[in-house]
């Protein structure tokens, strides 16, 4: 049970998850659940932008979309996480796998020359806008929740929402190979890909939203096949990192 739908990927390629087919999944999207059934989805974080409470109106306007992190308006002021781990991870792995190799380098690139930061993770990303010491940073939905709920002055929505959507991030449940209790771990995933278990989840805020019809429908999300970011993954997050910190 985790939230890093492309490391679960990778665990099922590399022979770590068996397959099993949860009634509890029949409901949900083939989009968000392993053909050969090792993993399923379940309730989706999404990707946020965080803004300061104080931003004007022409920052706001460029904050609605994920390039204008790019903006010299917003020059040495905005943050995301390390991309060697986590959701960012994923994130930057999907910009590659959408845009292509020649302009994702350009845009990482480009946040470099912007003084990009890059924080320890994404709740001290909210954080640290939250406590108005950066103007814009990239975060997860629970991550900027938290961050107003202890008092941050920040500003969060969607991005991209009239372009190709924000990354959404299901969490998945994959029974491992060789389990020792095969037919508890089997109730185990069921109860977890169960629609009980992803409501509370969006309760508690920390999803955005369901796999199951109606709930992803109801935002403009990123079109990008897991499996392909999850090939990519690693040398994305890595080349990303290091053209953010201007080493290549």
């Amino acid at each position: 049970w985790g939230n890093e739908i492309f490391r679960t990927i990778n665990l099922a390629e590399a022979g770590v998850l068996t397959p099993y087919e949860s009634p509890t999944a029949a409901d949900i999207p083939a989009r968000f659940k392993d053909p050969a059934h090792r993993w399923a989805g379940s309730a989706m974080r999404a990707r946020m932008m965080a803004l300061k409470a104080s931003a004007d109106d022409a920052q706001q306007a460029r904050a609605m979309r994920f390039e204008g992190l790019t903006d010299p308006m917003f020059k040495g002021q905005i943050a995301m996480a390390l991309p060697t781990a986590g959701t960012t991870g994923g994130h930057v792995a999907a910009l590659y796998v959408l845009w292509g190799d020649a302009k994702a380098t350009r845009f990482f690139r480009a946040l470099h020359d912007n003084d990009i930061k890059l924080l320890g993770g994404n709740s001290v990303v909210a954080d640290q806008v939250g406590q108005g010491n950066l103007a814009l940073g990239v975060t997860d939905n629970d991550d900027a929740e938290a961050a107003a709920r202890a008092g941050g002055s920040l500003r969060t929505f969607l991005p991209d929402q009239d372009t190709f959507g924000t990354l959404v991030v299901p969490c998945t449940v994959g029974l491992v190979s060789g389990a020792k209790h095969p037919d508890a771990a089997k109730k185990l995933v069921d109860y977890l890909l169960s629609p009980a278990v992803e409501r509370r989840l969006i309760e508690a805020r920390f999803a955005r939203c369901s796999v199951r019809a109606g709930g992803a429908d109801a935002i403009k999300t990123m079109d990008v096949d897991y499996r392909a970011v999850a090939r990519v993954l690693d040398v994305a997050a890595n080349k990303a990192t290091a053209l953010m910190q201007g080493r290549q």
